[in-house]
């Protein structure tokens, strides 16, 4: 008979850009079919809720001409010298994206030049000359466009492009006086050269991912930017996408940053062209599901015929529950942020257990057991305090200080008093200046803990509320209890409480 742990690598890398398998693990999803239709073009979701996925998706089909568009190490402040004083601040950034992004698709346009005739093909010569003329390229870094190698140029695109006058104008970006006025104008040519010469056969895509990495909460400027790539995109959907059917510019944003955005378009832009990654946990056939992604990639690995969550699952999982008799699945659920990344992290750690087990005795079970599961929990444990760990220390500083305070109290659960005992006991050495609800505020806001919500109306249904469950619940610093997010209790030393 086969061996199964053996022979089964992972089921898959927590990040999408290393795995090798992820188009072969790909789930089709309603969220997927509605940016695949063009219906939605902003994806909003957590940090490991499968955005990068979608991105690597989208810019693996060849029939498109794409562009992805990392903004890693990217010039934010470029486009301060292009802000619009005229409109609000919110709006200030705009123009500078459409033309970021108008550049974009004329370069994608001319990169498939030998695919036109005449005399088409003649008017996308002219736009590969003036690129190189002015970027000494046609295929530059988009992290250059705010910055050409011609500093001073005269747009000029005449007689005609099929029938419509364009005539000519000029830009100097060593000027900051009316560079943004001037830019306005340069938008609406570039906009109308590319819906007439943009192929109707083709889709061309602009990606734009890794914009959280020049994030810093304190930074309100690079809010305000952010703000106006948002709006440029919206734009972009309604005038190119909306009217031609065949342009389209993706933003993939984290879900912490697009909820501090405040701008008056917001909710517009979230009701029709926001696709918001939340998972589902147990239900199979919901758009996302956690049990139907995990199932796709046992099947893959071991070969069934099928993508029947229990079957798969019961296939390479020992059938037996765990700990105060729990499914494992709900096991493994409660150590995570309900994300992919969590769970597809554990179970390639209790395989690896599993692995080390069976290399020690031959004859084990060739499954993943109790004992796997349990052997990997500390270094489970320390991976979601890694994963959480850079994003949290950027807007509070002392966050580990804030850590070390639920390690005194050593137990998962406890109440306001206890809290406030170890915080009176540890505040000077640990240099906390804020008050203790202020913390445990903060503590929620991550999701480090959850406190204590009973039912309403006398029917039960008192739980433990988390940020990442239910963004939309205010936290009750005076609730009655408060537990500790069992994904730490190994990283912290915790026991549970008699």
């Amino acid at each position: 008979m086969t061996e199964k742990i053996l022979n089964i690598e992972n089921f898959g890398t927590i990040d999408a850009e290393s795995d090798k398998k992820l188009l072969q693990y790909f789930i089709e999803t309603d969220s997927l079919k509605r940016l695949t239709d063009y219906k939605k073009n902003i994806i909003i979701g957590r940090k490991g809720s499968g955005k990068t996925a979608i991105y690597k998706y989208l810019q693996s089909k060849s029939s498109t001409l794409t562009k992805g568009l990392l903004f890693r190490d990217y010039p934010w402040k470029i486009h301060d010298k292009y802000r619009n004083s005229v409109v609000t601040e919110k709006e200030s950034y705009v123009n500078s994206w459409l033309f970021m992004i108008y550049i974009e698709f004329i370069k994608l346009i001319v990169s498939d030049i030998d695919s036109y005739q005449k005399p088409l093909k003649k008017h996308v010569k002219r736009l590969k000359k003036w690129l190189i003329k002015n970027w000494g390229s046609s295929e530059f870094e988009f992290n250059k466009t705010m910055t050409p190698q011609r500093k001073k140029f005269n747009w000029s695109f005449n007689p005609q492009v099929l029938g419509c006058s364009l005539g000519s104008i000029g830009l100097d970006f060593e000027r900051k006086e009316n560079l943004s006025d001037t830019l306005v104008e340069l938008n609406k040519k570039l906009e109308t050269i590319i819906l007439q010469l943009a192929k109707p056969d083709k889709q061309y895509k602009l990606l734009f991912d890794e914009l959280d990495l020049g994030y810093n909460p304190k930074d309100e400027s690079y809010k305000t930017r952010i703000i106006g790539l948002l709006l440029a995109n919206f734009y972009c959907y309604n005038n190119l996408t909306q009217n031609s059917k065949f342009l389209h510019s993706f933003v993939f944003l984290r879900s912490d940053i697009y909820e501090v955005l405040d701008f008056q378009d917001k909710n517009k832009i979230t009701d029709n062209i926001v696709e918001l990654l939340n998972w589902e946990a147990d239900d199979e056939n919901s758009n996302l599901s956690l049990k139907r992604l995990i199932s796709k990639r046992i099947k893959e690995n071991l070969n069934t015929d099928t993508l029947d969550f229990k079957h798969n699952w019961n296939t390479i999982i020992e059938n037996k529950n765990i700990g105060s008799n729990q499914l494992k699945w709900n096991y493994i659920l409660e150590r995570t942020f309900i994300r992919p990344r969590d769970i597809i992290k554990y179970l390639n750690l209790a395989l690896d257990e599993s692995k080390k087990r069976k290399k020690h005795d031959s004859k084990g079970v060739d499954l993943i057991i109790n004992k796997d599961f349990h052997d990997c929990k500390k270094d489970y444990s320390d991976y979601l305090y890694k994963e959480l760990k850079d994003e949290v220390l950027a807007k509070y500083p002392l966050f580990n200080n804030y850590l070390e305070v639920l390690r005194d109290i050593h137990n998962t659960t406890f109440t306001n008093e206890e809290f406030a005992k170890s915080f009176d006991t540890l505040k000077t050495r640990l240099e906390l200046d804020n008050n203790a609800e202020t913390i445990l505020e903060r503590l929620y806001e991550f999701s480090i803990i959850g406190f204590y919500k009973s039912g309403g109306g006398g029917y039960g249904g008192a739980t433990y509320c988390f940020e990442y469950s239910d963004p939309s619940i205010k936290f009750n610093p005076k609730a009655n209890g408060f537990k500790i997010h069992a994904g730490f209790k190994e990283y912290l030393e915790l026991i549970e409480p008699r």
